[in-house]
């Protein structure tokens, strides 16, 4: 996790909220997700998953530039970035309805605005019912078109029904 705060690439109280610095630790960091990429052979990568700032676990927004510079080394790979809004969706930042759109600021140089390729939502969909959703570009849903015939997950036993 690209934790400025207590990672490995932390930065001192007194520079917490420089921007350029903030920048170079998410640079540090992505390019860490780089090096595990390329270690990893040629096989490729399906995708990287994670929350676009980890809110049970800390609540650890990513340095700037950071889910940027991964997007660019996933897809260098051949895989998909899938960002889980369940926790932070649907207005829950405050000044964004998405927490990724939080990776879009003016003070991002990273190259343009952060897209994910699928976004995962829950909890406030549904108002207390258990409802949720996958959201991603058509090119990717098609790939899907018809070759998934049933899905379920429930992971129950029947038995003790």
């Amino acid at each position: 996790m690209p934790d400025v705060y207590r990672g490995k690439h932390r930065l001192a109280d007194d520079v917490l909220r420089d921007e350029a610095r903030l920048e170079e630790a998410g640079r540090l960091y992505s390019d860490e997700v780089g090096q595990l990429l390329e270690g990893a052979g040629s096989g490729g990568v399906a995708c990287f998953i994670a929350e676009a700032l980890q809110s049970c676990g800390g609540q650890i927004l990513p340095p700037k530039g950071y889910m940027n510079r991964v997007a660019e080394h996933i897809h260098a790979h051949g895989g998909l970035t899938i960002v889980d809004e369940v926790q932070t969706g649907f207005g829950r930042m405050g000044s964004t309805f998405w927490a990724h759109q939080l990776h879009n600021s003016k003070s991002n140089t990273a190259a343009g605005d952060f897209v994910p390729d699928i976004v995962t939502m829950g909890k406030p969909m549904g108002n207390g019912y258990p409802v949720s959703a996958v959201v991603t570009r058509r090119e990717i849903a098609d790939k899907l078109g018809g070759e998934v015939s049933y899905f379920n997950t429930y992971g129950g036993n029947p038995v003790a029904w």
